[in-house]
């Protein structure tokens, strides 16, 4: 039972240190290319390692292999985020358009935009993951992670309820932001794509 429980304690400590050094290089990458363009390259770095892990291997240099993947991917990366940015602000822009209208055209607008807006928040998680998984055209990389979406109803919850517990823990204890803010969010995401990525093999 000793033996069990330590072997345990030993196994979590791992854990929390692999967690610990994979955000700190997140948060450094993203600072070494001055944030604006650091994001993407580091986030995608930060799901290719998740993915590593997932897969089994633990014992992967992690500064190693996530500078390797970050210098590799960096413009291809940025040019795929910016495309999802411009995107992005397209919608809230939008949105922001037809809430200084009044009337029932007003109402489906908004209605039909805020769907618009949570299917592009749940393919900006799948983009990353479908990034670092498949080998595509960046037009693929583009559009595939929308209509991953659009299939994938139950792994949409699953993503969705994950990323509520892991904000509320994080607001509840904000002293975990600087160890676990990306790699917990990035782990989950990563561990619900690619049991669905799995399926489309499957069914292939």
């Amino acid at each position: 039972m000793v033996n069990r429980l330590g072997g345990l304690f030993t196994e979590a400590s791992f854990w929390i240190w692999r967690m610990m050094q994979l955000n700190w290089a997140w948060l450094a990458h993203i600072l070494l290319g001055g944030v604006v363009f650091g994001l993407f390259p580091a986030t995608g770095a930060l799901f290719a390692t998740t993915r590593r892990w997932l897969h089994g291997e633990l014992d992967l240099p992690i500064w190693k292999s996530f500078h390797t993947f970050y210098k590799l991917n960096f413009w291809k990366m940025n040019g795929i985020g910016s495309v999802y940015l411009f995107l992005g602000a397209l919608l809230v822009f939008d949105l922001y358009l037809v809430t200084q209208l009044k009337g029932i055209i007003a109402l489906i607008s908004t209605i039909v935009i805020i769907t618009c807006l949570v299917i592009y928040v749940f393919s900006f998680f799948y983009m990353f993951s479908y990034y670092v998984h498949f080998e595509q055209t960046v037009k693929q990389y583009l559009w595939q992670p929308f209509i991953i979406t659009l299939i994938s109803l139950k792994q949409n919850i699953l993503i969705g309820l994950g990323l509520t517990v892991i904000g509320y823990l994080l607001y509840q204890m904000p002293g975990l932001i600087p160890f676990v803010l990306g790699t917990l969010p990035a782990f989950w995401v990563m561990k619900v794509a690619l049991n669905r990525f799995r399926q489309f093999r499957v069914n292939e």
